[in-house]
């Protein structure tokens, strides 16, 4: 269930991208934000539910490794 929702800006993510060296079409720059929304949201509400299964409201950066480490 996600319940996030984001938009990554393309000119960002093109920005990174090429930081990395890539040389990449629109259409490529494109993919790559919506994966990286993606896989953000996955995080995310992974990160969530390890707080909530801890009883606790708060996420904290525990929860967010362990949710990178099931996610990715």
């Amino acid at each position: 269930m996600r319940i996030y929702s984001m938009e990554y800006p393309v000119s960002s993510v093109e920005k990174m991208l090429k930081r990395s060296g890539l040389r990449v079409s629109k259409d490529a720059v494109m993919e790559f934000a919506q994966l990286l929304e993606e896989i953000t949201a996955d995080i995310a509400s992974e990160s969530d539910a390890n707080a909530k299964r801890n009883g606790r409201k708060t996420v904290s950066i525990e929860d967010v490794v362990a949710a990178e480490r099931k996610i990715v």
